[in-house]
């Protein structure tokens, strides 16, 4: 027997595949760590992108500052503190001054952490594989992505007249949400939709989000008139195939709806006793307007939490593409929320918007890079003997000098940059101290 004799070669055959079987699960396994990684890699910058640039939580400091750039939206503003969406910095920022105020000395800013610290802190909960793509490409990528998602428009439109804005007593005996148009509602609605159709590109899909109240839907059927008229179809006698017929039309015209109960009107109560609700809003003004809570009914502030979830869900309809373009058919107070919410306006600017008047417009536009700017608002011109109009409610109760026959007309729309405010009088400031004995505050 030899003392150096080779293995049998079966036993040979045996370590050469375990050799082979090893290096093909060690290959295996990295290449899976490695694919693991860069999925890991990509969902966190996906993550990122959608936690520190969506439409929910861009902010900084100068949110909350008082005199904010989001001042330009108000009418009886000059352009406030300016600040560069793409560059975090205070190096951008530019004197504010309004037309109402002669010292702005007790204003106050809240800092902005150095642009240094904020990175650091960053790159503390990122791992080192993601802080090159962080660095190099995540702002072109969120600005890529948010470019792509974002509508060409979107459009805010208050409903038409409705018989609770002539006649506050119906709703004593009328629910809020049955609320019907009036004749000039209908007009009102049906001009909307002309002056609608010339703001929206043409030839790009539309897509309404309509509040369920009677009110919305049939300012919505006025507005869709500009599209098809319904009276087309009159010659079908049966009332649901005539429906379904022009709501074809109007799909083959690159028009989509849906119906979301989130953008309803502030619940007021029940059936409305009319000296409650005028003395209930007498009272808010003096208890504040975003707080206040009707009596069996809801605040601004709870109308703010039910519209922030339907940004969520519009957010989302974004980013499946469902429309080039989006139209809100909704109440006063859903669109001074959204616009608050949106735009991050502080409480002192939420109370300082006016109602919106019926079929009253708010424009809103893509900015190329991703967010939706400002775009101005439509509001009707009507021709009337005299009109008195509650700029704080948006309610307008017509007066005719003695003649009952006398009629409103619709002269037109005419376009504004900036947003309409109240009268100074339903503005209650708020007056904060810095300290106890910080008197003048008081």
């Amino acid at each position: 027997m030899q003392a150096n004799s080779a293995p049998p070669d079966n036993l040979i055959h045996a370590r050469l595949v375990q050799d082979i079987t090893k290096k093909s699960i060690k290959h295996q396994s990295d290449a899976t760590n490695q694919l693991t990684s860069m999925e890991e890699s990509q969902r966190l910058l996906v993550e990122r992108m959608s936690i520190s640039d969506s439409v929910l939580t861009r902010e900084n400091s100068l949110d909350f500052h008082p005199k904010n750039s989001n001042w330009s939206h108000f009418e009886g503003c000059t352009p406030a503190l300016s600040l560069d969406s793409s560059k975090h910095s205070l190096d951008h920022l530019h004197q504010l001054t309004t037309v109402s105020e002669e010292e702005d000395d007790e204003d106050f800013l809240w800092s902005e952490p150095p642009i240094a610290a904020r990175d650091k802190h960053i790159h503390e909960y990122t791992d080192k594989a993601l802080q090159n793509v962080m660095q190099q490409s995540s702002i072109d990528a969120i600005r890529d992505f948010n470019s792509k998602i974002m509508p060409s428009k979107l459009i805010m439109v208050r409903h038409g007249q409705s018989e609770g804005n002539v006649d506050e007593e119906l709703y004593s005996k009328i629910p809020d949400n049955a609320m019907r148009l009036t004749k000039l509602g209908w007009e009102m609605a049906r001009m909307a939709g002309k002056a609608l159709r010339e703001q929206l590109p043409e030839g790009e899909t539309i897509h309404f989000v309509v509040s369920p109240y009677t009110r919305t839907v049939e300012t919505f059927h006025g507005l869709a008139s500009a599209w098809c008229d319904p009276q087309e179809f009159n010659h079908i006698t049966n009332r649901n195939k005539r429906l379904k017929a022009w709501y074809s039309r109007l799909m083959e015209s690159g028009l989509t709806w849906h119906e979301d109960p989130r953008i309803r009107e502030q619940d007021f109560g029940n059936y409305q006793d009319p000296n409650i609700i005028k003395k209930a809003k007498r009272e808010r003004y003096k208890f504040g307007t975003f707080y206040y809570r009707f009596p069996h009914g809801e605040s601004a502030s709870d109308v703010f939490d039910r519209v922030s979830t339907f940004l969520d869900s519009l957010w989302r309809s974004f980013e499946s593409g469902r429309a080039q373009n989006y139209v809100l058919v909704t109440h006063g107070i859903s669109i001074r929320v959204f616009l608050a919410r949106y735009f991050r306006y502080s409480i002192d600017q939420f109370n300082l918007l006016a109602n919106p008047q019926n079929c009253e417009m708010i424009i809103l536009g893509h900015d190329g890079e991703g967010r939706l700017d400002l775009d101005g608002r439509c509001e009707l011109e009507l021709k009337q003997r005299a009109a008195a109009k509650d700029y704080a409610d948006g309610k307008e109760e017509l007066t005719n000098d003695g003649d009952e026959k006398s009629e409103t007309v619709i002269v037109g729309y005419k376009k504004y940059e900036r947003l309409r405010t109240v009268p100074p009088q339903h503005v209650r400031p708020r007056k904060v101290r810095m300290c106890h004995d910080d008197d003048e505050a008081s």
